[in-house]
């Protein structure tokens, strides 16, 4: 156990006072929140002078109803122009956005064109889809005849919102929300993949380092493979928690510079929060953005953290065993494409199983695949959100770590024979040999 502690000491240290996991560690959460950041603020740098859209009525009715944005400014002109739109653009070209033409008999054509050089924006093309389809709408009920309609219109419309309740399994009565379990599901199951993905990799390139450099007949003369493969896997999974506990300091730390830690961790009220954000932008925050932070408010967060851990250590035993399996198997990084590309397309699955199972979190392919130990930890993740047995739970993990711990078994028998193999291209044939 003291060699063990001595390579789990040697190898965590020698990755964590590297530059490069340093400055991953400090740049990745202010990068993630400027990520977060980055639509505000270039559509904010992107916002340029009003531009002018000339209106063209030919049936001098409508031009008047165009409301001017903080994007667009609508000018109408005199019948000159409605003769020749072309001839017009021509000489007002640097000053004039587009030109939009109104034709006689709009509200029963239902269309209308805009002229311009170039691609007009969406926005543009909205805001005049949405003005016309409700004037015209609000002329035609005009047109009916009937006394107050639009306020008797007004009275009958309804506006009915679905309020999801959900029963615990003590009964208490807990709100939830269908979008915000799919984003927190999502987000779980990209972390599960990218820890098992990046720091298994880490895993195997440092097996075939220290083989290259021969560097690991040194060590295996003063302690045991199975030790030295077992020093590597927790190693690399201490590394890979502790960054990942550094990022959730270091984005505590960035959103309360920018303004958010209201809403990502909590607060005293994280609709005050959001409204204050929203304020300062010249906004006003929607309805649904305050239902959805509430929703946030309300996850079990510690519940999906320990799960995440779970999962994520069971995980990383499985696939990390394999991979430094394949490490010591292998001379160059290059050779290990054939042993990597079946745990790699084994990965992608289980995520794209994750992604099918979320419209149907409790169904047959999310239930299995929560069970299979190479799915589970990925699968798992996209159903906790939505609330799972604790029988499936337990099972589950058991499972995932009863795999885990077969195959680190396994890995050992693979990696004491091929960490001083030099020289020969190892197939699927003599690993299997090298276990039996």
């Amino acid at each position: 156990m003291n060699k063990l502690f001595i390579i789990i000491r040697r190898e965590y240290l020698n990755v964590v006072v590297r530059k490069s996991f340093i400055v991953t560690t400090l740049l990745i959460p202010f990068i993630s929140i400027l990520c977060m950041l980055a639509p505000m603020l270039l559509m904010g740098l992107n916002d340029g002078e009003q531009r002018t859209v000339v209106v063209i009525d030919e049936g001098a009715q409508m031009s008047n109803i165009i409301e001017d944005t903080d994007e667009f400014r609508f000018v109408s002109v005199d019948s000159l122009a409605k003769k020749n739109p072309r001839n017009y653009y021509e000489g007002v070209r640097d000053s004039v956005y587009a030109i939009v033409v109104l034709p006689e008999n709009l509200a029963k054509r239902e269309y209308l064109s805009v002229f311009s050089e170039k691609p007009v924006s969406h926005s543009l093309v909205s805001h005049l889809e949405e003005t016309f389809n409700k004037e015209i709408t609000d002329r035609n009920i005009e047109a009916l005849g009937i006394p107050d309609i639009q306020d008797k219109i007004e009275e009958c419309t309804a506006h009915v919102s679905v309020s999801e309740i959900r029963w615990g399994e003590d009964g208490v009565v807990e709100s939830s929300s269908v979008e915000v379990s799919q984003i927190i599901g999502l987000m779980l199951a990209m972390f599960s993949y990218i820890f098992v993905l990046m720091y298994g990799a880490m895993i195997m390139n440092g097996v075939i380092e220290e083989k290259t450099n021969r560097i690991v007949e040194v060590i295996v003369s003063s302690c045991k493979p199975i030790e030295l493969m077992m020093g590597k896997i927790i190693s690399i999974a201490l590394v890979g928690l502790t960054q990942m506990f550094l990022w959730g300091v270091l984005t505590f730390i960035a959103s309360a510079v920018f303004g958010l830690s209201g809403v990502l961790f909590g607060g005293s009220d994280p609709i005050e929060t959001v409204n204050a954000m929203t304020a300062a932008h010249g906004g006003a925050m929607s309805v649904d953005v305050e239902s959805i932070v509430r929703e946030i408010s309300n996850i079990k967060f510690g519940q999906l953290f320990l799960s995440f851990l779970f999962y994520g250590i069971g995980g990383f035993l499985l696939f990390g065993s394999l991979f430094a399996a394949f490490g010591s198997a292998v001379d160059q990084p290059n050779d290990s494409s054939q042993f990597v590309t079946p745990v790699m397309m084994i990965e992608v699955f289980a995520l794209w199983a994750g992604v099918a199972c979320i419209e149907n979190p409790d169904g047959p392919l999310a239930v299995w695949c929560s069970y299979i130990p190479f799915t589970s930890p990925i699968v798992m993740m996209v159903r906790l959100p939505y609330g799972v047995p604790t029988w499936e739970l337990v099972t589950s993990i058991a499972l995932l770590y009863a795999t885990a711990f077969t195959f680190v078994w396994l890995a050992g028998r693979i990696y004491r024979r091929g960490i001083l193999m030099y020289g020969k291209k190892v197939s699927f044939m003599d690993i299997f040999r090298w276990i039996k």
